[in-house]
């Protein structure tokens, strides 16, 4: 037998977007069961946002929600969902004043204002930065200001009463009469697999990105939300397109990028100071250069940063990386360049929703880095921490309010059986091979056949090899819950890395973070679409979707946007 526990409202994540789920579900009178793949609170991506952006601190001047969704619509290679992305501008200053409202804090100015700055591809002044309070909670990892955003909403989470099972890992979604009606879930601390009925259903389980290493991620992204929600016949889109940085180290204004000829090859890509562009171009040409054979041992290249010290003021963070760099390297950033890498950021693609977070299934939604389509092929930093809060209000609002006209739900117990066999079937404590075996080689694959700038023959040896991967993969060794976990994770990442492998042969072009060798253009004439993944009757169906230009579209821009620095993006043209 198993343990069912039964709720209004299953939240499957336990960062920024689920948590900001989970207070307005509560809000309108839902019940609401959170299930977290680590510990509560030290999970998810949220905790390594970055900076963030909105229109209208301090009173910015020029500067409208229309100008910042043409930035991120345009720079996303026009794929975008353009009613999600005017919802995103539109709602991220009442986010952003709810966070203040509960305890959030900025970086300011010596007087006192909110500092601001222009992060490359944003056409205004609207980037800032969230600190926690005075009386922060603990994290195990992140940065000030994501600690900042999980302290308010755990807070306000917390006082509302949500029911929170962390070290629980997502197994399964279950279906009944066409609608998700809960989930299988594993309890790593007891090796016991639960049931949890819900009237609704909302995906925050973060991203994909470990398909690939070494990655900027936090390492609970592993593709549980998308992997399951394909199972159960929802579509995923734009699972081709992953994000990269150029750097595996922070670099100040006047860094040059050294190439194995001592070349400082920036600017024949076009770009002068690297500050000033996005990653996007960064990262193409630095794998460029590595790509064909001027990269130094390791695939890395040489960051100069000589030239900083000439500053008068220099960030804080910049001071810290040479006091690492002296201290437990013994390098000198003065005299001497320091090693550096690519690595992989979030991954692009996830489940398909509208304007309610409703996916394709009825009953199951998705906010987040799970939830696909908001910003098209590529966004500029900013938008990640605002797309968690307003889009995870969003879900929970509308989880709620339709959990409310649902009396009961009714479990299939064969598809219960179905899913904790299959589960159980993953593992063996006396296999001799490990989950982080099979991880690797997935890894492996990735970083070899589909690392930034891919390629026709590449692509399709690592699609055969990932196949071949996932067909020589047996029972893995699991000497407790959390290696169960770490068993079914593996999984979701054969399934996701597939996924990309297909769609990144499918998609004939380059746009936004997405780079093919073989078809470096742009090609708005077959490829300004979304490809759409669904499974029916067991087998992979590919879907194509344009875009509604509903605000914005590429008329007035020609070639690579990528490849326009900030000063010249142009604008787009307005509706009509």
């Amino acid at each position: 037998m198993h343990e069912t526990i039964s709720t209004d409202v299953l939240i499957i994540g336990g960062g920024g977007a689920g948590l900001r789920a989970a207070v307005e579900a509560r809000d309108h009178g839902a019940s609401v069961t959170m299930v977290v793949k680590g510990k509560y609170g030290n999970s998810g991506c949220t905790l390594n946002v970055g900076t963030s952006a909105v229109v209208g601190l301090n009173g910015q001047n020029g500067d409208t929600n229309m100008s910042s969704m043409r930035d991120l619509v345009s720079f996303g290679g026009f794929l975008a969902d353009q009613k999600l992305a005017k919802i995103l501008v539109d709602e991220t200053m009442d986010r952003v004043q709810e966070l203040i409202e509960w305890g959030a804090d900025f970086q300011r100015e010596d007087d006192g204002s909110i500092a601001l700055y222009r992060s490359a591809a944003h056409t205004h002044v609207r980037n800032f930065t969230l600190k926690p309070g005075e009386n922060g909670r603990q994290y195990t990892y992140g940065a000030p200001p994501g600690w900042a955003m999980m302290d308010a909403l755990m807070d306000q989470a917390e006082s509302r009463g949500v029911t929170v099972m962390d070290d629980t890992v997502l197994i399964d979604l279950l279906k009944n009469d066409g609608r998700v009606v809960g989930a299988t879930v594993l309890d790593c601390r007891r090796s016991a697999i639960l049931v949890v009925e819900a009237k609704t259903t909302i995906l925050a389980t973060g991203t994909y990105s470990h398909i690939f290493g070494p990655t900027t991620v936090s390492p609970f992204e592993t593709g549980d939300g998308h992997a399951a929600a394909y199972r159960v016949g929802a579509d995923l889109t734009g699972m081709e397109a992953s994000q990269f940085v150029a750097t595996s180290v922070g670099f100040p204004p006047g860094t040059r990028f050294l190439n194995s000829e001592n070349e400082d090859f920036l600017p024949k890509y076009g770009i002068d100071d690297p500050r000033n562009f996005a990653k996007e171009p960064l990262t193409y040409a630095v794998w460029k250069e590595i790509k064909e054979g001027r990269g130094f041992k390791g695939d890395k290249v040489m960051l100069d940063m000589s030239a900083a010290f000439e500053r008068k003021n220099m960030p804080w963070w910049f001071m810290d990386l040479v006091k690492e760099q002296t201290e437990k390297r013994g390098i000198d950033l003065r005299h001497e360049p320091i090693a550096s890498e690519p690595r992989a950021h979030t991954a692009i693609g996830g489940v398909a929703i509208n304007e309610k977070c409703e996916s394709t299934v009825p009953g199951l939604y998705a906010a987040g880095a799970v939830a696909g389509g908001v910003y098209g092929h590529a966004r500029p930093e900013g938008y990640t921490s605002m797309i968690t809060v307003v889009f995870g209000k969003r879900a929970g609002r509308y989880a709620a309010e339709e959990a409310k006209g649902i009396a009961d739900v009714s479990i299939d117990s064969a598809q219960v059986r179905a899913s904790i066999a299959a589960a159980t079937d993953t593992i063996d404590n006396s296999a001799s091979v490990k989950p982080s075996d099979i991880k690797r080689k997935i890894k492996a694959t990735t970083r070899r056949y589909a690392w930034v700038i891919k390629d026709e023959e590449g692509l399709s040896n690592g699609l055969s090899r990932i196949r071949q991967i996932r067909a020589e993969t047996g029972k893995l060794r699991a000497r407790g819950g959390y290696d169960w976990a770490r068993a079914l994770e593996v999984h979701n990442l054969l399934l996701s890395a597939e996924l990309h492998f297909i769609g990144s042969l499918e998609r004939k072009e380059s746009r936004g973070a997405f780079f093919r060798d073989d078809y470096p253009d742009t090609d708005n004439v077959n490829w300004l679409k979304n490809i759409l993944f669904r499974q029916v009757d067991g087998e992979l169906a590919l879907g194509y979707e344009a875009p509604d230009l509903l605000y914005c579209d590429p008329a007035t821009y020609e070639g690579r946007l990528q490849y326009q620095p900030i000063a010249n993006y142009g604008t787009c043209a307005a509706a009509t």
